[in-house]
């Protein structure tokens, strides 16, 4: 990516994203500043050091943990956090438990299903939703009211970077937000001044990245 700004994690240098300022679709909203996060879910010492993090969350609060359902592509960060939460701990909720990570399939509708052979990893479960970036949180809504489908309950959800504190009550556990991307704004597609002012769009953006036009 050209003009790229790379931002560390003020609790550990080694966990970054990287951001670039122009006009994004997605799909549910505008957006005025990409969020990079391939780093995190796909190099193992950013991913490592990103589910320290996250997991340090879930031990404060005393939260116990079955399973992980790991949206775009989060799977390796997703067993990262398994492991730290599953750590021998003290404090630790999920000492020595077996945690699982999967990851949803989607219907033609973009509802997320999930197979006979894995449903007994959600039903009666506490999930924790672990996603790359939340903007507007309504992908998450939507793997929230899935899992309530299928008998589980979500008891946390986690990201490298939300633009959203809370999401259906629950709070989201994130690294990086707002505070530190000054000027990051979120726009519904009809309300976008950036599509007003005739800025042309310069990519379409997803949980799996960007795809310049």
């Amino acid at each position: 990516m050209d003009n790229v700004i790379k931002i560390r994690s003020q609790r550990d240098s080694k966990v970054f994203i990287r951001v670039k300022n122009g006009h994004f679709v997605t799909a549910n909203d505008h957006i005025n500043c990409y969020v990079g996060t391939s780093d995190i879910k796909h190099n193992h010492t950013v991913s490592n050091d990103t589910a320290m993090l996250l997991s340090e969350y879930y031990i404060a609060h005393g939260i116990e943990v079955d399973s992980v359902l790991c949206l775009y592509e989060t799977q390796a960060l997703g067993a990262y956090l398994a492991h730290e939460l599953s750590r021998p701990s003290m404090l630790s909720s999920n000492t020595n438990k077996n945690i699982y990570v999967l990851g949803p399939e989607y219907d033609a509708q973009g509802n997320i299903i999930f197979r006979d052979n894995l449903q007994r990893m959600i039903k009666n479960k506490k999930v924790v939703i672990l996603i790359s970036c939340i903007t507007s949180g309504k992908t998450v809504e939507k793997a929230i009211s899935s899992v309530g489908y299928y008998g589980g309950s979500v008891v946390g959800i986690s990201a490298a970077f939300s633009a959203a504190e809370k999401i259906d009550g629950i709070e989201v556990n994130s690294i990086f937000t707002e505070k530190d991307l000054p000027g990051y704004e979120v726009y519904e597609a009809k309300d976008c001044p950036l599509c007003k002012g005739a800025v042309p769009v310069d990519a379409i953006a997803n949980g799996y990245g960007y795809s310049k036009l």
